[in-house]
């Protein structure tokens, strides 16, 4: 990876949604499936204020965390999908405990918000946030991300809502919502 391009990783349990949110955000990937899970990791890129930013989708399954712990190899950020259906499973904390030794930025996004009730969602984000203690150099990297890169990914995204780090993300026709692990307090 070239120095000025950036590399994001999109991690999370099986059956999340990764590929499809990648698929959402950029167009056209690079994927390999096998009736329908991702079976390689996923690849596509966009260019932002002309500097490359390169994503990486990881399959989910237990036996394919040798392919994420590759790809989190130079990671600058990391959006980890949650399943809203599911809530957090043991490869999510297995997930968040390697990002925080690595000290290594991430948002946790989480999908599939319609099948569920909208008090099953704040208790999800609640859970989120009693597990979340991100380290200051891994909020360091992220605020140094946020600033140069996530307001154009917002826009390109159609960002139809922003409150605090909760936000709301409307792109073809479809609704995601997603939640940054960092709120006012310190960590």
């Amino acid at each position: 990876m070239k120095k000025d391009e950036i590399k994001v990783v999109v991690v999370g349990s099986s059956d999340v949604g990764k590929t499809t949110l990648m698929e959402n955000m950029i167009g056209k990937i690079g994927k390999v499936e096998y009736k329908g899970i991702t079976t390689a990791i996923d690849y596509g890129s966009l260019t932002i204020n002309d500097k490359k930013i390169h994503f990486f989708g990881t399959p989910g399954q237990k036996r394919f965390e040798f392919m994420r712990d590759i790809a989190l190899h130079g990671a600058d950020f990391v959006v980890m999908v949650v399943d809203a259906t599911v809530g957090l499973g043991e490869v999510d904390g297995d997930i968040i405990e390697i990002l925080k030794n690595k000290n290594i930025p991430y948002l946790i996004f989480i999908n599939k918000t319609d099948l569920v009730e909208k008090s099953e969602v704040e208790e999800l984000k609640d859970n989120i946030l009693q597990i979340r203690n991100i380290s200051n150099t891994a909020k360091r990297k992220f605020e140094e991300v946020e600033k140069e890169y996530l307001d154009e990914i917002k826009f390109r995204l159609k960002v139809s809502q922003v409150v605090g780090k909760s936000v709301k993300l409307k792109k073809r026709g479809k609704e995601f919502i997603g939640l940054s692990p960092f709120s006012s307090e310190k960590t």
